[in-house]
């Protein structure tokens, strides 16, 4: 896990060495639990408000969720 500021934002990066997303079953999760924290997200922050799933680097997946800093 990793956060820093950035250009008013905290970004928090979270990775994991596992199997990654173009490995994982299609029927593997409904996707619901992320359905529900970009909802979140959306009616807390708008559109400043922002969570990325990419796969990492070095294998596995990176989730990375960018939230504006209150001044």
């Amino acid at each position: 896990m990793r956060a820093r500021r950035d250009a008013g934002r905290l970004v928090i990066e979270v990775s994991d060495t596992g199997v990654g997303l173009d490995a994982a079953p299609p029927s593997e999760g409904s996707g619901f639990g992320l359905e529900q924290v970009r909802e979140r997200l959306a009616t807390v922050y708008g559109a400043q408000g922002d969570l990325l799933l990419a796969p990492a680097p070095a294998g596995g997946t990176r989730a990375t969720l960018s939230l504006p800093l209150s001044a």
